[in-house]
């Protein structure tokens, strides 16, 4: 579980980028955090992740064992040594922490990056060093999985490859935060999503229950119709 309360993030006197806000996850769901740019969105995910020091309030996080949770991250660009080969920067990973080596060949395998384990860094594609990233990530079962705009610069064939991944991550009593522009992606994964606004929460809910107060099916719709009904309450 994670427990956001009264959290706020700033830099500086005049650059407050989250305004105390407060929400709390079980284990076993996707969260997903939308918001457009300069709404706080990046500076929660920081903080989540420990890089960067609440100016007020906390975030804290319990697990069902009652050890520190464990964590897998995995950026919207990776940034890898450039000047290494594949096969070197994979073997780093797996003396930096214990992997599950079926899961870990298996997704391997599903990755198809054995053509390019003696290519170094710096040749390969954004998408390519995408899948190094995923392997990465989830090559040991995790408390928490935060996932930044999860599948930029992937192929059809490993985004959906992803999206099983981050439902399997679920499923297993993982906890799993992505944050996305891709409404579909998020009415297709997210058990419930956070739109922040200006550093604060303007909508904290499933996109089921979402849909269904707005009458809509299609959550661009009704985000549209919230958006216009907010600036109409603002006028």
């Amino acid at each position: 579980m994670i427990e956001v309360k009264n959290l706020t993030i700033s830099y500086g006197v005049d650059s407050v980028a989250v305004k105390d806000i407060n929400f709390q996850t079980e284990a076993g769901n996707i969260l997903s955090i939308i918001g457009p740019n300069g709404s706080g969105k990046s500076s929660l995910i920081k903080g989540i992740l420990g890089l960067v020091q609440p100016s007020n309030g906390k975030i804290s996080f319990k697990t069902k064992t009652g050890k520190p949770h464990t964590l897998g991250y995995m950026p919207q660009t990776p940034r890898f040594p450039t000047n290494i080969k594949v096969k070197e920067l994979i073997s780093f990973f797996k003396k930096l922490e214990p992997v599950e080596e079926e899961r870990f060949q298996n997704l391997f395998s599903a990755l198809e990056l054995n053509n390019h384990m003696d290519k170094k860094i710096g040749s390969l594609s954004g998408g390519t060093k995408q899948k190094i990233s995923i392997l990465q990530c989830f090559s040991s079962k995790k408390d928490l999985y935060v996932i930044d705009e999860p599948t930029a610069s992937l192929d059809p064939y490993i985004s959906h490859l992803l999206k099983s991944l981050l439902r399997e991550k679920r499923n297993e009593g993982s906890l799993v935060i992505f944050s996305t522009h891709i409404l579909a992606e998020l009415q297709e994964l997210a058990d419930r999503f956070i739109l922040l606004s200006e550093g604060s929460i303007l909508i904290d809910d499933s996109p089921k229950n979402f849909l269904q107060k707005n009458n809509k099916t299609d959550l661009d719709q009704a985000l549209m119709n919230f958006w216009n009904e907010e600036y109409k309450t603002k006028s």
